[in-house]
């Protein structure tokens, strides 16, 4: 019978969200996050110790704003935990559909839901692709990162759906793609700009997608651009997460992204308080429909600007106006100052339009190095590091070392993505052992 009810309640959220206002898509939520929290309190151990620390039972959350006295969970967190701390009682882990993270902050985490729950996230995917323009005969093509073991999918008949290796040399990234055809293109930004600028009328001519989707890394305005141009169709980004699926995607009318409501419910918190509309604060995320494997109150480790109460198109959705990438990323200056490098990485591309590539990096609180590959058909400006150095100094303070290095490609990681901007100086405080 439970289970019945979360089919049915799952089923609701994806079909007639679109004609909710924000008091039924709030009322929703409120009705799955006190059955999900019920439910982890109940049958998840990691999820009562939790409650049991906080003085909490789960009768006490009764309405979101109750959320605020669960602690929150971190993927770091949960990594350390056993499957039978993390699952729920009644799921064989052995039985459920196992995923894991990229790994690209670290350690991966191993994912587990059952069928429906895989399925129905996948729909909310879905249903956001055919909103944008998807019709069922057309062909999906992603460019993303296989792992040795995986191969390359490829779906049949209605809802055709193929995968390539990221990896692969740029010219056979190209010459799948035309013998493809796809009508819509999704991918990590770096990659899909970088074959953006590869592009001959030739190959136009085969690879004409309407709808360019990207996702997984941060997408700056020069990559926009670059789609933009070489494509010649929509550019859309998708904020999403293995944990999660889909998070929230760009407004079309281009002003900010709209969370998927139905299936996560989004926190922004700055300094331990929900963030005002245009604040910055770190994404915590709740899955409204896992279950086998909860996520409650949990922690992406992702920085955003929370967006305007209501989105000026119309929407109902909660929504977010900017999403800067890692919040471990923050720089942290001399005198206790931070500032997070979305700022600099922006600032960058508008001075630097002969840029192809950009990395930020933080080797010490007093010192960073720019990696820079500049176009095939460009050439830095004369006197270009003497005005990159002005432009640093102004955002990170004086004292501050600013290192420039052109470079001819700049790599991804093994997962495949790209890293605009790091900090050595995060990722060792969190490496020696920070919390959850």
């Amino acid at each position: 019978m439970a289970y019945a009810r979360r089919w049915v309640g799952g089923g609701s959220g994806l079909f007639l969200a679109a004609r909710w206002d924000r008091a039924r898509i709030g009322a929703f939520q409120t009705q799955r996050l006190r059955a999900l929290v019920r439910h982890a309190y109940e049958h998840v151990p990691h999820y009562r110790r939790s409650f049991e620390r906080a003085g909490l039972r789960a009768e006490d959350v009764r309405a979101l704003a109750d959320l605020a006295r669960i602690p929150l969970t971190s993927r770091s967190h949960l990594q350390s935990l056993p499957a039978a701390d993390v699952v729920a009682a009644g799921f064989d882990p052995q039985k459920l559909v196992v995923h894991l993270t990229s790994g690209s902050s670290g350690q991966p985490l191993t994912l587990r839901r059952t069928w429906f729950e895989a399925r129905l996230l996948q729909a909310y995917r879905l249903r956001v692709l055919f909103q944008l323009g998807l019709r069922l005969t057309d062909r999906r093509v992603a460019v993303v990162f296989l792992p040795t073991e995986k191969r390359p999918r490829r779906r049949t008949g209605l809802l055709r759906y193929d995968e390539i290796d990221c990896f692969l040399p740029p010219a056979t990234l190209l010459a799948r793609l035309r013998e493809l055809r796809p009508s819509v293109l999704r991918g990590y930004p770096a990659t899909l700009s970088d074959l953006a600028t590869r592009l001959t009328d030739a190959d136009r001519r085969q690879i004409r997608p309407k709808l360019v989707v990207t996702d997984s890394e941060m997408l700056t305005a020069d990559m926009r651009g670059r789609m933009r141009d070489g494509f010649k169709g929509r550019v859309v980004d998708f904020y999403d997460s293995h944990e999660f699926n889909m998070i929230a995607w760009e407004c079309a009318a281009g002003d900010c992204y709209h969370v998927s409501d139905t299936s996560v419910f989004a926190e922004v918190l700055r300094d331990g308080r929900a963030a005002e509309p245009g604040e910055e604060g770190e994404l915590v995320a709740n899955a409204l429909h896992s279950f086998a494997m909860p996520f409650i109150r949990y922690r992406l480790g992702d920085w955003v600007t929370r967006g305007p109460s209501r989105c000026p198109c119309g929407a109902a959705n909660f929504t977010l106006a900017a999403v800067h990438g890692r919040a471990f990323d923050r720089f942290e200056l001399p005198g206790g100052r931070t500032v997070h490098p979305y700022r600099l990485a922006t600032d960058l591309v508008r001075f630097a339009p002969w840029l192809r590539q950009i990395q930020i990096v933080q080797e010490r609180t007093d010192r960073v190095r720019l990696r820079l590959a500049a176009m095939s058909d460009g050439a830095p400006p004369e006197g270009w590091a003497a005005e990159l150095q002005q432009l640093f100094s102004a955002i990170l303070g004086e004292g501050i070392s600013v290192e420039t290095e052109l470079v001819d490609r700049i790599p991804a990681e093994p997962s495949g993505k790209f890293r605009t901007y790091y900090s050595l100086v995060s990722d060792a405080a969190r490496n020696r052992g920070s919390s959850c």
